[in-house]
């Protein structure tokens, strides 16, 4: 037996200065010791690679040769394997991968390290971590495999393989819309805010994880996968969404029913409300990721009620259309007007849907032998791009025209 060996950076091996110390400086002393620790490492190396699983292929795919540690694993004696097709060894994935390498014999280039995974006794799979490598046998060429079972690392991988795998079905079959945004160079978020906004919207990003529900919300075709797209294409940078991302930074990067406005792929914007998680590392935020709902026309019906109830209180006759001219509001002045209010009414709507209408100060000709008073025009456009036509008439008043209310 030989004695142990003590390796020491700062020296070539303990075992050579022992020797020195000795007093035993002879060269061929000098050559004894190398040469047994020359041969305590080959012992260490043969039983390393004892620990191996190592076979080579021939370019015409049949095995040539395996080691006895992977003939074991695999419950075939070495008589066995020889001459066999490599895809009785191999798992389908792994033999896709083999076959390339094997038509690459004649040019003979590295390949770089990869997983293969072979079929043991009763079909149990073996994951391995592989290092082929193109060698001659016997003269010819042939591929060697040269592997290392991934064990306990390799089960857990198996694990990990096997949790993404159901997450992403989870997420691609759900009705909830799901969606990712990965951050290529990730936002500093121990900066002020404006400059993470900044950073969120103008540093490099991805969408990951994507489902299905998430790209029928923004009407992309069944062909297109949307987490191909520019994230920007779909969710833009405006006032609304940079005041939706300082929400999140306010609530600490934990926020449901957040309000975006988002763009659809025929170009209409609408609303989403969303819950929003973040992944940050060392200051740095990585993902941005949640899930949406469409409440455009929730949002839609609030809007007209903020706008009915804002109008009603105002003193003044005013009215609100819609961009088909439809009357949203008005205050009570203009409903107490009459038949002139029916009648600009009238005028306004046949306007806006002739595209005639003009912003300012305007005065329209007679309706009906009705004079009409000058009115004041305004466009004003909400989140969505839906544009309201507010027109003033200064001269109805609420105090113009008084309620009428029965004597006690």
């Amino acid at each position: 037996m030989f004695p142990p060996i003590e390796f020491n950076p700062q020296s070539p091996n303990r075992q050579t200065l022992d020797v020195e110390e000795a007093g035993c400086t002879s060269s061929e002393q000098l050559n004894a010791a190398v040469t047994e620790v020359e041969q305590q490492g080959q012992a260490i190396v043969r039983d390393g690679v004892d620990d191996l699983l190592i076979d080579v292929i021939g370019a015409d795919g049949r095995m040539l040769w395996a080691n006895g540690n992977q003939n074991a694993r695999l419950g075939l004696s070495s008589d066995a394997v020889d001459g066999l097709p490599f895809e009785s060894l191999y798992a389908p994935q792994s033999v896709s991968a083999i076959e390339s390498w094997l038509r690459g014999l004649d040019g003979g280039k590295p390949i770089p390290t990869s997983e293969l995974t072979l079929v043991g006794r009763r079909g149990r799979l073996i994951a391995t971590i592989a290092r082929p490598r193109y060698v001659k046998w016997f003269g010819n060429d042939a591929l060697a495999l040269v592997k290392m079972d991934y064990g306990s690392v390799g089960l857990r991988h198996a694990t990990v393989e096997d949790d993404v795998r159901l997450l992403s079905n989870i997420v691609e079959h759900s009705t909830e819309a799901h969606w990712a945004i990965v951050f290529l160079e990730p936002v500093n978020v121990t900066l002020p805010r404006e400059e993470i906004i900044r950073q969120i919207f103008e540093n490099q990003s991805v969408w990951r994880m994507c489902n299905k529900a998430m790209a029928k919300l923004y009407h992309l075709p069944d062909d297109m996968d949307l987490n191909a797209q520019g994230v920007r294409l779909y969710w833009p940078r405006s006032a609304a969404n940079e005041r939706f991302v300082a929400q999140i930074i306010d609530s600490g990067y934990h926020i449901d029913n957040a309000l975006s406005v988002d763009l659809s792929h025929d170009r209409k914007h609408f609303y989403m409300r969303n819950d929003v998680r973040a992944d940050i590392v060392d200051g740095f935020l990585l993902r941005l990721w949640g899930n949406g709902r469409d409440v455009t026309g929730l949002e839609f019906e609030g809007s007209i009620h903020l706008i009915q109830r804002m109008v009603e209180a105002l003193p003044m006759g005013v009215i609100v259309l819609d961009e088909r001219g439809n009357s949203v509001a008005r205050s009570e002045a203009f409903v107490h007007a009459g038949e002139k209010a029916e009648a600009l009414e009238r005028r306004l709507a046949e306007q806006l849907r002739n595209g005639e209408t003009h912003v300012g100060w305007q005065a329209l000709p007679a309706e009906e032998a009705l004079t009409l008073p000058p009115i004041h025009l305004a466009k004003v456009n909400d989140d969505i791009g839906t544009v309201w036509t507010i027109v003033t008439v200064p001269t109805w008043t609420a105090s113009t025209h008084p309620q009428r209310t029965d004597a006690p």
